[in-house]
């Protein structure tokens, strides 16, 4: 008996198109988040400018008194 010849089959998996992504996207992309990080840094200083204003105040003392024990010892000289 006689086969006939089988044919391939052939099947293209392709994924599909994604969107192109663009100059104008990247740059919109790289401001907004360089935009977030000076955000942060604003916020962060803010805090931490408020952190020692508040040990300052607490710590409220002369620096030119001899009789502070807070100081670090360090006394004008006399003349």
């Amino acid at each position: 008996m006689l086969r006939q010849p089988a044919t391939p089959l052939i099947l293209e998996l392709a994924e599909p198109a994604t969107e192109q992504i663009g100059v104008g996207d990247v740059l919109v992309g790289a401001l907004s988040f360089a935009g977030l990080m000076a955000i942060a840094a604003v916020v962060l200083a803010v805090l931490f400018a408020g952190v020692l204003i508040a040990l300052r105040r607490v710590r409220r003392s002369d620096p030119l008194d001899p009789n502070d024990t807070n100081s670090m010892g360090l006394h004008l000289p006399s003349r």
